[in-house]
């Protein structure tokens, strides 16, 4: 066929190189899906638009990618996705890096476990396989609740974290467990992968929320549509951000003590109200309570936006060895859980909860 108009010519290549569609605007865009995944890079740090305020580092990795696997887009928080469809159900299969260690295993392994409901462990009764990732030790986590089941690779490299994870119906991440293994093997970072891409524009006392979305100035409120908006204490000193952590405060009193309040936000019911909670009364070294006993060792608490679950535990920091309090809310809204937390040194605590509990009452969400 002669083909003489030269957009007509560069349909006809794109249908035969690989596919194409049509965006909303009308505009075609071609595009290939070749067997092993091109690097992905970027020159700033994101903002995790899934899991709001986690810096993800997107750095370089590629793949080849397991027959059967539906490869989806990269978003915020994943730079690898996919859908695995078995015979038992689906599954879904994630790649994500963090800077630092994004918490203890335990702390990560409780966090996937509540994702199943499942009631938290201790760290005797942690379990885990040694897994290999381009030369990098790691380890892989195999839990399994009723219905569902999850595999995670957990590799520590260049002062990151990377998570690969595999979570769907029991069934399905069995029957995909040997392919995703055989995945692992394929995964290559690249050579500049490393903590400096997450914290680029930190030098030199530069804002170190530079180049973040929703991020006006180091210690300014968040402004809406990005983020909600505050009031600070004026006790509270806003510190550095980390992984998982969307803001923190540290609390300082010559005569009360330290404490510190830290605000998260993730998709979802992260586990649900009863798994958080046995998992702060896990950091203080209390024993889990059952559904039952829920409703007398928590509260409720009106806010701007929504109900909030409320508790107050003492006890031992399972990590310091020494006595805290702690006091934490945890709000659902759009779609997401928020998760805010005071702790520190019991008197600090017990002067700072009012305030508090007043600060998470009045947030404004977008």
């Amino acid at each position: 066929m002669k083909v003489s108009h030269p957009f007509v010519a560069w349909v006809a290549a794109a249908l035969l190189a690989g596919a194409w569609r049509v965006d909303a605007n009308d505009q075609i865009q071609v595009y290939t899906v070749p067997k092993e995944h091109p690097a992905i890079q970027s020159a700033q740090p994101q903002m995790a638009a899934g899991a709001a305020g986690i810096p993800v580092n997107s750095a370089p990795v590629r793949w080849t990618t397991p027959a059967g696997w539906r490869e989806m887009p990269p978003d915020g928080i994943r730079l690898g996705s996919f859908v695995v469809q078995g015979q038992g159900g689906k599954a879904e299969v994630a790649i994500t890096s963090f800077p630092g260690s994004v918490g203890t295993e335990l702390d990560n392994v409780n966090r996937w476990r509540g994702e199943l409901q499942l009631a938290p462990i201790g760290e005797s009764e942690l379990s885990a396989q040694a897994v290999t990732v381009d030369s990098c030790e790691g380890k892989l986590f195999d839990m399994a609740g009723a219905a569902a089941r999850t595999v995670v690779a957990m590799i520590p490299r260049n002062g990151n974290s990377w998570f690969i994870k595999m979570k769907g119906d029991s069934a399905a991440v069995a029957e995909a467990k040997p392919a995703f293994l055989e995945f692992l093997k394929s995964v290559r970072f690249g050579a500049d992968e490393g903590p400096a891409a997450a914290t680029a524009g930190m030098a030199g006392g530069a804002d170190p929320h530079a180049g973040l979305p929703g991020f006006a100035n180091p210690h300014g409120e968040l402004a809406a549509p990005e983020g909600p908006k505050w009031n600070v204490p004026a006790q509270w000193v806003e510190t550095p951000p980390r992984a998982m952590i969307f803001k923190s405060f540290s609390i300082a009193d010559d005569a009360k003590g330290k404490a510190e309040v830290t605000v998260s936000s993730f998709p979802g019911d992260v586990g649900g109200v009863l798994n958080n909670v046995n998992r702060w009364r896990g950091q203080l070294g209390q024993a889990p309570v059952g559904a039952e006993q829920l409703a007398g060792v928590t509260e409720t608490v009106q806010t701007a936006g929504g109900p909030a679950t409320v508790v107050d535990f003492t006890g031992t920091d399972a990590k310091s060895g020494r006595p805290e309090r702690m006091v934490a809310a945890i709000v659902p809204h759009g779609g997401k859980t928020w998760f805010y937390k005071l702790m520190g040194e019991g008197a600090a605590v017990t002067k700072q909860k009012d305030s508090f509990v007043n600060f998470v009452k009045t947030v404004q969400y977008p």
